[in-house]
């Protein structure tokens, strides 16, 4: 099963293992690991996009996917994905948007704008799909991830989803596992992920920090 090849990094870090590939999503603080063949990163914020994280995890075979402003400040094998687009070989990975509708920091500017170009990913694990929503408010192109076999939400509230949201998040894409994120690290506690269980309507899995 798709979800135990998924090892949380804490935050919204993640290791997924695909027979001999190993991939990276938002790898951060994330300890000395196996060569990445793929490393994911939604958007520029530093606790998402750690150059330190992506340069150790890298060797000469790591592809490494951001969007277009992250893209051009990462040297090596780069790949630049807005929404809506996907790698054509290699890997089947597609970019979902990724933005705030209503979080706000204290001037009214919202903190991930769509127009900063954060995504969310879907890849395809062997015939398996999993989403990371990326730093997200519920927002329609949700719609277009419905149905995907594992679902890594966003619920420490601030700058991304409430539990309340992300459970909201959970009906609209129906996977058969939601794993929320986002917390334990600067934002967020168990307590949120656990408020998050309580209110999804699909089953949820409460990770484990991996060493």
């Amino acid at each position: 099963m798709l979800l135990e090849a998924v090892e949380w990094l804490g935050h919204a870090g993640f290791r997924v293992r695909s027979g001999r590939s190993v991939v990276y999503i938002d790898p951060y603080r994330a300890g000395d690991g196996p060569e990445a063949d793929l490393i994911l990163i939604t958007h520029g914020h530093y606790d998402h996009f750690s150059p330190q994280d992506v340069e150790r995890l890298s060797g000469e075979r790591t592809l490494v996917v951001a969007p277009p402003a992250v893209a051009e400040r990462i040297a090596g094998r780069v790949v630049s994905l807005a929404p809506g687009e996907g790698l054509e070989e290699g890997f089947d990975v597609r970019a979902v948007a990724a933005y705030n509708t209503s979080k706000r920091d204290p001037s009214g500017k919202l903190f991930h704008p769509r127009e900063a170009g954060g995504v969310g990913y879907v890849l395809n694990v062997r015939g398996e799909r999993l989403y990371h929503s990326g730093d997200t408010d519920v927002i329609p192109e949700m719609d277009d991830v419905a149905g995907v076999d594992v679902a890594l939400l966003a619920v420490s509230g601030v700058y991304v989803m409430t539990p309340g949201e992300a459970a909201e998040a959970a009906r609209r894409i129906g996977p058969r596992v939601a794993v929320p994120m986002h917390w334990g690290e600067h934002i967020g506690t168990r307590a949120d992920a656990e408020a998050f269980a309580d209110r999804a309507p699909v089953e949820v899995r409460i990770p484990e920090k991996v060493d």
